[in-house]
């Protein structure tokens, strides 16, 4: 590991495990290994293995040298650096910039003016390069990010919500129409979104005008071949490179052009440094592709095949090679054309069938993806990359093919119907593959390296799920459907969880064949595991108990349990509290009878809450502990959250309030690291009730604005209301009644507050209770004047006026 600037004796350091990284933290608290073990209620013994872990892969002899190489690493103080700056969510360019000097000012300057500027021009001329140069450049004045929306690899336009939410890692988490969630969370932000390819779903362009009406710190940077005809749109058309007068020397060695040109060529013939007369036919190439960009990059890796000579005449032969054209481009495009055309023809047959067969990616590849596809060797990836065919990027190990090129190979390939079928069919089954493992992955250590995977390649996932759904393929969606579950369920993406799950139901209609039968009982199952969290609670118990009542006619016993785990979610949250107990013990006595250790952890989330419901909180602190150490086995971090929620519930039950607190913190440690939302925001939640108890009314404020602030984002309208009732409860521990009990006025009267939570029944019981209390504090008088005042405000102006000039709790 090398950070760049550091000493020899830090440039050497071994990945930590998440575990790793939480006795580092404590190491750099001065803590012993006993005070540790105390804090992560872990064995001593087991410290102090973690701690020779550490030393070792840090390459250190002592507890002091690691914590200064971990800082010096940045290993400790990555995360505050980062909340200091802009997020910058752009893709790494795999060559240097080159030119553009007065179009990038003007494209600056522009952006600086204008909330919506549209790069125009035909593919290769390098619009996104730009546009990235442009993004980065301004980055400063967007204090909330930069954020680089690719909509080459989508077909659809309704999938352009969820392309922006997933670019900005927000979930589309409630059952609101998806537009309206992202339009809320962008309100207050300040945000540059680059749109990328926007021309095949120009019907969808209507949505950045909303985005601009519903956000005035948004601006909207697109490259499209068309303009999107906006009200309030600026175009700006992106024309090749700067070529200069292509018979004087001195203008040509300064020509944008002629040094991409050699840059390119030195991929090929590394040290390549042409002659005088060579650099004028250099110049006269640029000149005859018109300056575009990826035409210079593909003319020049003939080179390895090619004299410069060779080259001009083959741009030189006239209409013939010229006559090609794509569909529906301007007539500068024939130029690009011609110059694919002929590095067609100089690739050896076995290139052209690699090459064919890269159209059925969407959004980059591995290089083992290639292969598996493919065929493609290393050499012949290699040699696809020096013709300027494909990018690789040495940070990720991805390789990319350009738009426009994978669209010239997309037509080669449907010119041969036999090769098409055998590309999709590669391609599908070998992210089926890829999905059965990476779904073992994510239950262990691996856990957020493949969640990385899965996110980077979620295009080429979908496109094989959507293939054998198409094909009525059981057998390889077995391969995804847990995997896609786990996946959404982390990033919270409700929404769209629901949608995908609710596509397969109607695709795997009950058949003659049980295995279709089967998957589409438990593609219902999962669409009303994630309507539960919509709070579509009774239709999402109609399809779970659905799916359940399926799949006990089958041999599918963890289908069967995940069925039961969505119907115990439902019916916890509709109140049948007879169905939630079969269904929670139906679940863990499949999961204990197939011996699935994760399963089983998973599992024993509902028998833990339903203890704390009957309140036994000594059972229910039991089952977590068994359930924490399970997790820790199996080295699942997330679900390691869950036992931690339910630990600290049963702490805060029992008045245990320090025990309490050092589990949500624990949980909430762990959680923001992940991403994982749903412990986040319930960790925060609960961290006012014990801040509460505790006698801490600064802390509890803290927490409870970092709580609103999540539910805020994502649109939680239940737990923000919920959480007003625990403002009213901190208004009344500051000595305010009268604030409290204005705020119990608006919970009261809102229709969420007849919603049942986790452990305390329903909003607006515990808020009739406060109210009860205060009524010994204040008047008849003044409690009445304060309720109407209180039925008076708007939920909105209440969140937006609680926040004022306080930051929420950071970690």
């Amino acid at each position: 590991m090398n950070k760049g600037g550091l000493s020899s004796e830090y440039e050497l350091a071994d990945d930590l495990t998440w575990r790793e990284y939480e006795v580092l933290g404590l190491l750099a608290e001065h803590l012993t290994n006993r005070e540790i073990a105390d804090r992560l209620h872990l064995a001593e013994s087991t410290v102090k293995d973690y701690v020779g872990n550490i030393l070792g892969k840090l390459y250190v002899k002592n507890r002091r040298k690691a914590v200064e190489k971990a800082k010096a690493l940045g290993l400790l103080e990555g995360e505050a650096k980062t909340q200091e700056t802009p997020r910058l969510s752009l893709p790494t360019a795999p060559t240097p910039f080159v030119g553009r000097r007065e179009e990038l000012s003007s494209v600056k300057n522009l952006l600086s003016e204008t909330r919506l500027l549209s790069l125009t021009g035909p593919g290769g001329i390098g619009k996104t390069r730009l546009a990235l140069k442009a993004a980065e450049d301004s980055a400063s004045d967007f204090s909330d990010g930069c954020f680089f929306v690719s909509l080459a690899p989508i077909h659809s336009v309704k999938n352009i919500v969820q392309k922006i939410a997933e670019a900005m890692e927000f979930p589309l988490a409630t059952q609101e129409d998806p537009e309206f969630q992202l339009l809320r969370y962008l309100k207050s932000k300040r945000v540059l979104l680059v749109m990328d390819n926007f021309e095949h779903l120009l019907e969808g362009a209507g949505l950045l005008n909303a985005i601009l009406q519903a956000a005035p710190g948004v601006k909207i940077l697109s490259t499209t071949r068309e303009k999107l005809n906006l009200h309030g749109e600026t175009n700006f058309a992106v024309g090749g490179l700067h070529q200069g007068d292509p018979l004087a020397l001195e203008e040509i060695q300064k020509s944008d052009a002629v040094t991409l040109f050699l840059q390119s060529a030195n991929r090929v013939c590394p040290g390549y440094a042409p002659a005088p007369d060579e650099l004028k036919r250099i110049a006269r190439i640029c000149q005859l592709v018109e300056g575009m960009p990826l035409a210079i990059e593909l003319a020049a890796a003939w080179l390895d095949l090619l004299s410069v000579d060779e080259i001009v005449r083959e741009l030189e032969k006239g209409p013939d090679i010229l006559a090609a054209e794509l569909r529906d481009v301007p007539d500068r495009h024939r130029s690009i054309q011609s110059v694919f055309d002929h590095s067609w023809t100089l690739l050896e047959e076995g290139e052209k069938q690699i090459f064919m067969r890269l159209a059925v990616f969407r959004g980059g590849f591995m290089r083992e993806a290639v292969h598996e596809v493919t065929g493609a060797s290393l050499q012949q990836l290699a040699g696809l990359v020096n013709k300027s065919l494909l990018s690789h990027d040495p940070d990720t190990g991805r390789l990319t093919i350009h738009e426009l090129l994978r669209q010239c190979a997309q037509e080669r390939l449907e010119e041969n119907a036999e090769t098409l079928i055998t590309a999709q069919e590669t391609h599908a089954a070998y992210y089926a593959q890829f999905m059965s493992q990476r779904w073992e992955d994510l239950k262990g250590p691996r856990q957020m390296e493949a969640l990385a995977e899965i996110e980077a390649d979620i295009e080429n996932i979908r496109t094989a799920w959507l293939y054998f759904l198409e094909h009525q393929n059981p057998q390889q969606l077995w391969r995804f459907i847990h995997g896609f579950w786990h996946v959404y369920w982390i990033r919270w993406w409700n929404h769209a969880g629901m949608e995908l799950f609710s596509h397969a139901a109607e695709m795997l209609q009950p058949s003659y064949d049980p295995e279709i039968t089967a998957l589409g009982a438990l593609a219902k199952a999962y669409q009303g595991y994630f309507m539960a969290w919509l709070d579509l609670a009774d239709q999402g118990y109609t399809l779970a108990k659905e799916g359940v009542e399926v799949l006990e006619q089958f041999n599918h016993p963890r289908a069967l349990a995940m069925a039961y785990d969505s119907l115990q979610l439902n019916a916890y949250l509709l109140s049948k509290y007879k169905e939630d107990s079969y269904a929670t013990n139906r679940m863990v006595e499949i999961a204990s009878d197939i011996g699935d250790k994760w399963l089983l952890a998973l599992l024993m989330f509902g028998p833990g809450m339903g203890a704390l419901i009957n309140g036994d909180y000594d059972e229910a602190e039991e089952i977590a502990q068994k359930d924490l150490a399970l997790y820790e086995e199996i080295g699942d971090q997330i679900g390691l959250t869950m036992p931690l929620i339910v630990l600290g519930h049963a702490s805060l039950a029992k008045g245990e309030y320090n025990q309490a607190r050092e589990y949500y913190l624990r949980c909430l440690n762990i959680s923001e690291k992940v991403g994982c939302y749903y412990s986040t925001q319930t960790a925060s939640k609960y961290m006012v009730k014990v801040a509460l108890g505790m006698g801490n009314p600064e802390e509890a404020e803290k927490y409870l604005l970092k709580s609103l602030a999540i539910s805020k984002e994502i649109g939680f309208i239940r737990d923000i209301v919920n959480l007003l009732y625990e403002f009213a409860r901190l208004k009344a521990a500051q000595d305010d009644p009268e604030s409290a009990v204005e705020l119990l006025g608006l919970v009261l009267q809102h229709p969420s507050s007849e919603h049942v939570r986790w452990m305390e029944g329903r909003i607006s019981d515990s808020a009739n209770d406060l109210l009860a209390e205060l009524k010994n504090v204040l008047s008849p008088e003044a409690i009445a004047a304060a309720l109407q005042r209180g039925r008076n405000l708007q939920l909105d102006d209440v969140v937006t006026e609680l926040f004022g000039s306080q930051t929420p709790l950071e970690h």
